[in-house]
């Protein structure tokens, strides 16, 4: 597949770059609590997601 030449100007995903820092400083020692990249392992507070319904049936 041929790509168009201004695909190469793309970068990282910050996410990914924050995420090679922390293991950095995870090797090192440090206790980390990763917030960048990943699926929370608990339910969306019912709050968030009864607000966002609303907000879609609003026409947000």
């Amino acid at each position: 597949m041929k790509l168009a030449r201004r695909m190469s100007r793309l970068g990282t995903e910050t996410a990914f770059e924050v995420l090679a820092k922390a293991q950095k400083l995870e090797a090192k020692g440090r206790n980390i609590i990763h917030l960048e990249i990943g699926e929370p392992d608990f339910n969306t507070p019912a709050n968030i997601t009864s607000a966002g319904r609303q907000a879609l049936l609003d026409g947000y």
